[in-house]
């Protein structure tokens, strides 16, 4: 009842004005207000003519002004007129007296602020973002007005606002200490997310100058327009950036949305590999890209900014439907990296469609409603980062997968090269080691291989050799001819190889008719049984024929031993065997001549002759 009393003595004090302004819902204000959105209270004309003064809308404000009140702050979208609203004030109870009146939308391009009072006084105050930041009455991002209302005073509002952008009017009255303390607990809200911003921008540009990778120098380019974006939309860059530059702060807006979307198109082209995905739709982006590179010389340029800020906001959201039709078409064609790229955009469309719903009071108004663009989009660049991060391991892995592959190709062509190589190799040793008349191995492999079994005969088991000449082979060839001498030795090496089957053993043309046997792991008894064997396959077996003609052929054979465990040189091994051949042949030939063991040297006790 107390209440009621002020509010009817407000009212009747107010004089001529409170009769000829008429008010059916003025904004009320008791002990507990701290914060009240006055859009809900505010009744509007359309100046179309804009040539209005304060006077005339005051004197024809009970014939100008709309009726009723609106369900939600008015949004009139973009409009060339100019508009003026007005509201009522009363305080009839509460005890503080300065307030602040804040405008949330704050890339409007003038706002005038006119106080009435039941005296007749008008006070005066401008702000916006085409007014110098110094004119507002406080340091802040958005909008605001002072406002001094006591204990028991009424006032008028009236806005005239004109902008070439979109008029939304979404008002609050706050006290001025609780505007204070909500401002204090934004700035710190803010702060975290354009920390983050500019954490991304930092961390991922040193990513790209590590790794060269474009994909990180788009994704820069876009957080930073993105982020000086949303700093201009919410006043901070007028605040801190460039407070004195109203003519830059007015065309901005346009300008980074320009410079946004072609950051946007050009990362999401590059990200999405749209060249190997969607070639018809990297051509569209290729367009739009140079579509807001003319737009956004032309925020600067052309006089008619309105109409730029116009086209740019459709042509941004044209851009954003392509944008989320690409990535949706390369995640349906299982390109994996677009996983991540759709997820970072449904959370920034998500947190977009918050917002409006709350601006439309559809959902309530909360800190995630409130703050829902800034969520949304600091979840965006962490999930965009992520997506850079994942397409690069993807990257790496099947960089790693085709260099696996290279070099399992590399591997197996090397491998075959190399046994090529190896049997060349080995058919060159083969060439190298083989008496090109007779087939078997040639004096120097001979040479070798005796050292190499002298050397196991002093760690292992006993060494024989048994030396092999053809009797009369002089006469043979002088008789025959030397053709039928070669044929001889031909056919001599066949029996030799037949004769010789050990694994370990070896045949040798030591030289001219002469031949010879290496057989390891064989003492005077083994030396002894091979040669007698050798001798009569030859006398038996060899049937050597020349011109039709039968040629008898025999050989003499010397054998020499070293018994295991005993030092022994081949040269002392080769002189005992050819010693022992030699008195073969003194014995008639045709026979089988054995040096035992400890009688390699030539001198010692006369061999076995069998």
């Amino acid at each position: 009842m107390h209440i009621a009393f002020l509010v009817l003595l407000a009212l009747c004090s107010s004089g001529a004005f409170a009769i000829e302004i008429p008010d059916n819902h003025p904004v009320v204000l008791d002990r507990d207000s701290g914060r009240v959105d006055i859009s809900r209270y505010l009744t509007y004309y359309e100046d179309a003519s804009s040539d209005l003064s304060i006077d005339r809308v005051i004197r024809q404000w009970h014939r100008l002004g709309s009726t009723g009140m609106p369900d939600q702050a008015y949004n009139f979208g973009f409009t060339d007129s100019t508009y003026w609203f007005h509201t009522r004030v009363v305080n009839p109870s509460s005890p503080n007296n300065r307030w602040v009146l804040e405008g949330l939308y704050p890339i409007i391009d003038e706002m005038e602020l006119f106080v009435l009072r039941p005296d007749g006084t008008i006070n005066r105050q401008i702000a916006g973002d085409s007014v110098p930041f110094r004119l507002r009455p406080r340091n802040h991002h958005n909008i605001n007005f002072y406002l001094d209302l006591a204990t028991g005073e009424q006032v008028d509002l009236f806005f005239r606002v004109k902008t070439t952008g979109a008029v939304q009017m979404r008002m609050l009255l706050w006290h001025s200490d609780e505007f204070s303390a909500a401002d204090h607990q934004e700035r710190f809200l803010l702060g975290l997310y354009y920390g983050l911003l500019a954490c991304m921008v930092i961390f991922n540009f040193l990513i790209f100058v590590s790794i060269r990778d474009t994909n990180y120098l788009w994704y820069v380019s876009y957080i930073l327009s993105y982020g000086l974006l949303q700093l201009s939309l919410n006043g901070l860059a007028f605040e801190h950036l460039w407070p004195d530059s109203p003519w830059w702060n007015n065309r901005a807006v346009a300008f980074l949305i320009a410079t946004g979307m072609f950051c946007v198109l050009g990362f999401s082209r590059s990200f999405l590999a749209l060249r190997d995905n969607a070639p018809r739709l990297e051509k569209i982006f290729l367009g739009l890209m140079a579509f807001f590179l003319v737009t956004g010389a032309a925020a600067l340029l052309w006089p008619a900014y309105g109409t730029v800020i116009r086209i740019n906001t459709f042509m941004a959201a044209v851009a954003v439907g392509f944008v989320i039709l690409a990535g949706g078409l390369c995640l349906y064609r299982r390109f994996r990296p677009a996983r991540y790229f759709m997820l970072a955009w449904t959370a920034l469309l998500s947190g977009m469609l918050l917002y409006t719903l709350k601006t439309f009071a559809l959902v309530p108004a909360n800190f995630v409603t409130e703050f829902g663009i800034q969520i949304g989009s600091a979840f965006e660049v962490i999930l965009l980062s992520i997506a850079l991060a994942d397409r690069l391991r993807h990257m790496t892995l099947e960089n790693q997968r085709i260099q696996q592959e290279m070099t399992e190709k590399l591997e197996s062509r090397v491998a075959e090269r190399t046994a090529e190589l190896e049997a060349a190799n080995r058919q060159l040793e083969a060439l190298s080691s083989t008496d090109g008349l007779t087939g078997v191995f040639n004096r120097r492999f001979f040479d070798v291989r005796l050292s190499e079994e002298a050397a196991r005969c002093r760690r292992n088991g006993p060494l024989a050799l048994v030396m092999i000449d053809v009797d009369h082979f002089k006469a043979l060839n002088d008789n025959l001819g030397h053709q039928a001498g070669d044929a001889c030795l031909r056919k001599l090496a066949d029996v030799l190889t037949t004769v010789v089957r050990r694994g370990t053993d070896l045949v040798a043309r030591y030289g001219g008719e002469e031949f010879a046997i290496i057989l390891p792991y064989t003492d005077v008894a083994g030396a002894e049984a091979l040669a007698n064997k050798v001798r009569v396959a030859v006398e038996r077996d060899l049937n050597f024929r020349w011109e039709g003609q039968l040629v008898p052929v025999t050989v003499s054979l010397g054998a020499a031993t070293a018994p295991g465990g005993t030092s022994v040189e081949p040269g002392d091994l080769i002189a005992a065997a050819d010693a022992a051949l030699y008195a073969s042949k003194q014995a008639g030939r045709n026979r089988v001549t054995v040096r035992p063991p400890g009688h390699l040297r030539a001198g010692g006790t006369e061999p076995s002759t069998r």
